[in-house]
């Protein structure tokens, strides 16, 4: 069977049936932002990899190598604060082809340095490879938790509230604009070029609430949302009135005559934050908002309501699971 008919989950429940390895070590293993492994009695250790292919998630018809390097590495900094924790060294595997001039390839390294200085994360190794002709950077970063206070995609409760940090919509608005207008307003498209991921908002929020599952917003609002309800077995109700919708998007959405809310569900690479956390803590979000920005959008619920939008009008949108497909 093709990997385009069963779909990228669809393919890792099949690598877990072949591949996968019970540890008691292993806290947390493959369906989540990383794998987390036990290394003391209070520390845990969390792995994570993801991997940029030229035309696939970026190109250089809008894209600089150095934004390319902070790029890749934005993504696998963004797992670990899915997780709770810190990151702490990288290995960077980079695939060349014929054609890239060494200063290129420099300034791909530069960029991941830069973002990886921001976070205190140190790139300590890789390798380099040779391909026929489309670039790709893959990265391996090692990150640190306090078994306390890490946070997964499951053990969300029913009743629980739905909050997500910062703004969304930018990046998938920014995306579509570069590949019809090109970098001539790099003001609105600042956050697809260097997403930043929301370590020290994780870090705030597990320290301060009691986080029942989280997941960082790689593939869209809609998308993740799934994976939460999936992993805990619930359903979910958000309300369109409530989802924080990034300025840049609406501005974007009027120049492309497009919905700003369709962006808000379904822009990848947003880098911020979706999370669950019991009402009972609903008196301490208004001290942490003074830290995070955050929004509530909505509850978890029976898993036999399913998942669903509720539009403005007061309408019931039933919400699909849209957003990046890989396969």
């Amino acid at each position: 069977m093709k990997i385009n008919q069963i779909g990228e989950f669809g393919l890792i429940d099949l690598i877990k049936k072949k591949v996968f390895s019970k540890d008691k070590q292993v806290i947390v293993n493959l369906g989540d932002d990383a794998a987390v492994i036990k290394s003391s009695p209070d520390r845990l250790l969390i792995f994570t990899t993801d991997t940029l292919v030229e035309r696939i998630h970026f190109d250089l018809d809008y894209f600089t190598f150095e934004e390319i390097g902070w790029k890749a590495m934005a993504a696998n900094l963004s797992d670990v604060a899915a997780m709770g924790g810190l990151p702490k060294y990288a290995l960077v595997t980079v695939g060349l082809p014929p054609s890239i001039q060494s200063e290129e390839v420099l300034s791909i390294y530069k960029g991941m340095s830069q973002i990886a200085q921001k976070y205190n994360c140190k790139i300590i190794g890789g390798d380099t490879t040779l391909v026929q002709k489309d670039l790709f950077v893959s990265i391996a970063l090692l990150g640190e938790v306090e078994s306390e206070f890490l946070t997964t995609r499951s053990g969300a409760k029913e009743g629980d509230l739905i909050c997500v940090t910062g703004e969304l919509g930018e990046t998938q608005a920014g995306l579509e604009y570069l590949k019809k207008h090109g970098r001539k307003n790099l003001s609105l498209v600042r956050k697809h070029l260097r997403s930043l991921p929301r370590i020290h908002e994780a870090r705030i929020l597990a320290k301060n609430l009691k986080i029942n599952s989280m997941i960082d917003i790689s593939d869209g609002l809609s998308s993740e949302l799934f994976h939460l309800t999936e992993e805990s077995g619930l359903g979910a109700v958000i309300y369109e009135e409530q989802i924080p919708i990034s300025p840049k998007c609406v501005k974007l959405a009027n120049l492309m005559n497009r919905s700003p809310l369709s962006y808000a569900l379904t822009s990848g690479e947003e880098y911020e934050l979706l999370f669950t956390i019991d009402k009972k803590d609903k008196t301490k979000l208004d001290r942490i908002n003074k830290k995070v920005k955050f929004s509530v959008i909505g509850e978890m619920v029976d898993r036999r309501s399913g998942v669903n939008l509720i539009r403005s009008s007061g309408k019931v949108r039933e919400l699909k699971k849209t957003g990046f497909v890989h396969f």
